[in-house]
């Protein structure tokens, strides 16, 4: 192999080839694969720009530039110095109004695990609760839902991957103060790897590519795809050590149009990209269980080789609102209003345009020789200009916007309104006082409105949840270290360990720890660790240990739901509580008071713990005691309830998957 020309890079003076002459050799299998999919590629990518119907007659690519640039507030630049640009902003004003009320929205995720005999494991179902929980927190997951939701409702469609991150990072130690001379290296380095973590990624839908776009379910399509650029040296940090990486060249290749076989035998790019930039395309065949990395045409991957995270695809795909049952993408709430605001916007201009003329109205120059406009100044004095010399075109420029005019723009503000949201529900104030009318119009146009959004947010968050369970399952419980046993002088795995704070049954609020260990624990022993807690931390503790082994083989099925719910410390989940509380106090139900005291606490978002007394009021004289029958035999439900100590139990599957005591 010849050696590679080299220039200085970046100011690190790093060297890169610049031109590789070596083309791969491929087999006949091969060379009949890699054809193969260069057709599927181009093929999906040509039908993916064709003008349609479902855009208006745009292609794809102008759907979704029309979309950013309505949801952004484009303006465009003036052609002329006496034009007038102007967008009013109202479709992003009307489409912030409804994420801000989706995101005061709980769309937490409830599992549900069952074991092959149907048998359900609530404390497995707890565990992997608090363990997204923790992912979703480390990752940051709460502003990324902000971002998920933007896109959904700006371009109708959003694509979420989910990959297990390993980071590797250059870390510097110093050995020795700097002695001030230049040239030292008073420091030594190495690269140190993560644990790794599960993460989610928004993918534009530009780079998105589908097999089918009559298939409306991601999971039916036949294949996807994205396309991706970086430049060399952050791709070689990635894919530097892969055996193919040495065929993938730095100078720009040629861009693909067709399916020749030429193709083969060197590289190319789907797509036109900057000079020094690499194409990275990322394929996934669900149907042939295939998943291949082609870096500017060069595969990186053995042929056939299987997608990495089980037969199925890491990328899903939701839709805020459907165009067609047999169509992939879906309509956005911007591309749906933007005809009627963009009418009320060039309405809005008129009228601007005509109040601008109505100050400086447009004159005739009658004198028959030139006239600067600058006589029409105020306060000017011109000498020498005739009676008439300038005269209005029209009577009516000086006019303004009409009383007609300006009641057609109020009307198609209505119409706006209507068909998105009042501007009282996006914290405007209407004309006139607000009517008790007014506010039952808004409450009931919230729920329309807002009916299908939700709905659609929540199906993308179950789609997103479920590609992190399966995640976790497949990566969370690895060993991230080995520790030494002194006890038994051997070496075991050391595992993640979680704790959220969570409320303990008959005890109030405290710590539920999630335990991985391949070790038997008994519930004598869980017992032992969770006073221990509980006397070092002065809070109760509950403790779920899982096999991760176990867990691993296990045969389960799991059940997600989204409940779209208020949060508990919202204003509207505290006046339905005590709705709730008082239809149940009017139908004289028998109310737990202790259950009861703990979701008044978490209503307002205090910590029961803390909020009561630990000792009851002592009884009065006479009273009946709580618990016992009255005259008439019917349980009292009044006054306070003595706490006992919780029963001991072992809740585990038939495998032994789960460990842990329940009260």
């Amino acid at each position: 192999m010849a050696e590679d020309k080299k220039i200085k890079d970046s100011a690190l003076a790093q060297e890169v080839p610049i031109v590789k002459d070596d083309r791969p050799v491929y087999t006949v299998e091969q060379n009949t694969y890699l054809s193969n999919l260069i057709t599927r590629l181009s093929f999906a990518r040509d039908e993916r720009n064709k003008t349609r119907e479902e855009f208006d007659g745009m292609s794809f690519l102008n759907y979704w530039y029309a979309n950013e640039r309505w949801a952004n507030t484009y303006i465009k630049p003036k052609v002329n110095k006496n034009e007038i640009t102007f967008q009013s902003g109202i479709l992003r004003t009307k489409l912030f109004a409804f994420i801000s009320s989706i995101i005061s929205l709980n769309l937490k995720a409830d599992i549900l695990t069952y074991d092959e005999n149907a048998t359900k494991l609530s404390a497995l179902g707890n565990a992997m609760e608090d363990i997204m929980e923790k992912t979703e927190e480390l990752e940051g997951d709460e502003e990324k839902q902000l971002l998920r939701i933007y896109e959904l409702m700006k371009q109708g469609t959003l694509f979420v991957e989910e990959v297990w991150k390993v980071e590797h990072h250059l870390e510097k130690t110093i050995t020795k103060e700097f002695d001030g001379k230049f040239d030292s290296k008073n420091w030594k380095q190495e690269v140190v790897s993560s644990d790794g973590s599960a993460v989610s990624n928004i993918i534009s839908s530009r780079d998105v590519y589908l097999g089918d776009l009559r298939k409306y379910v991601s999971e039916d399509q036949p294949y996807i795809f994205t396309v991706q650029s970086k430049s060399y040296e952050e791709c070689k940090k990635i894919y530097g050590e892969w055996d193919m990486w040495k065929y993938v060249p730095t100078t720009k290749r040629e861009f693909i149009g067709g399916t020749e076989s030429r193709y083969l035998d060197g590289s190319w790019t789907l797509l036109e990209h900057p000079d020094g930039d690499v194409e990275i395309i990322r394929y996934q065949d669900k149907v042939h269980n295939e998943f291949q990395i082609i870096i500017n045409g060069i595969p990186m991957l053995p042929i056939g080789y299987p997608l990495p995270w089980g037969c199925r695809y890491n990328i899903e795909q939701q839709n805020l609102e459907p165009i067609r049952q047999d169509f992939a993408y879906g309509k956005s709430f911007i591309f749906k209003n933007k005809n009627t605001v963009a009418l009320l916007d060039e309405m809005l201009r008129m009228a601007a345009l005509k109040t601008y003329q109505s100050f400086m109205p447009p004159y005739l120059n009658n004198s028959g020789s030139i006239i600067s406009r600058d006589v029409l100044t105020p306060g000017k004095i011109t000498m020498g200009l005739p009676k008439g010399a300038l005269t209005p075109i029209s009577d009516n420029a000086v006019q303004g916007v009409t009383n007609g005019e300006f009641n057609m723009i109020e009307q198609v503000k209505r119409y706006v309104d209507e068909n998105t949201a009042s501007q009282t529900f996006t914290g405007m104030k209407e004309g006139g006082s607000t009517t008790a009318t007014q506010v039952i119009e808004l409450q009931r146009q919230a729920r329309i409105m807002l009916g299908v959004i939700i709905l659609s947010v929540s199906l993308m968050e179950k789609k997103i949840k479920t590609m992190r369970l399966y995640n976790i399952l497949q990566n969370w419980f690895d060993p991230v270290d080995t520790v030494v046993d002194e006890t038994k002088s051997a070496i075991k795995d050391r595992y993640r360990i979680v704790s959220r704070d969570r409320g303990i049954p008959n005890k109030g609020s405290g710590t539920r720890y999630v335990i991985p260990t391949e070790e038997p624990v008994s519930v004598e022993k869980l017992t032992e660790e969770e006073d221990a807690i509980e006397e070092r931390t002065g809070t109760p503790a509950r403790i779920i240990v899982i096999n991760p082994k176990e867990l691993k083989q296990a045969k389960l099925i799991w059940f997600l739901t989204i409940n779209a719910r208020e949060k508990k410390s919202s204003e509207l989940n505290k006046l339905m509580f005590r709705q709730k509380m008082t239809d149940a106090i009017e139908l004289q139900l028998p109310l737990n008071p202790e259950y009861v005291k703990e979701q008044f606490a978490e209503v307002w978002g205090d910590d029961p713990s803390k909020m009561y007394t630990q000792n009851p009021p002592p009884p009065v004289p006479g009273a009946e005691v709580p618990g016992q029958a009255s005259a008439a035999g019917v349980a009292s439900n009044q006054g306070s309830v003595a706490i006992k100590k919780p029963g001991i139990s072992m809740e585990q599957a038939n495998n032994s998957i789960t460990n842990s005591k329940v009260a």
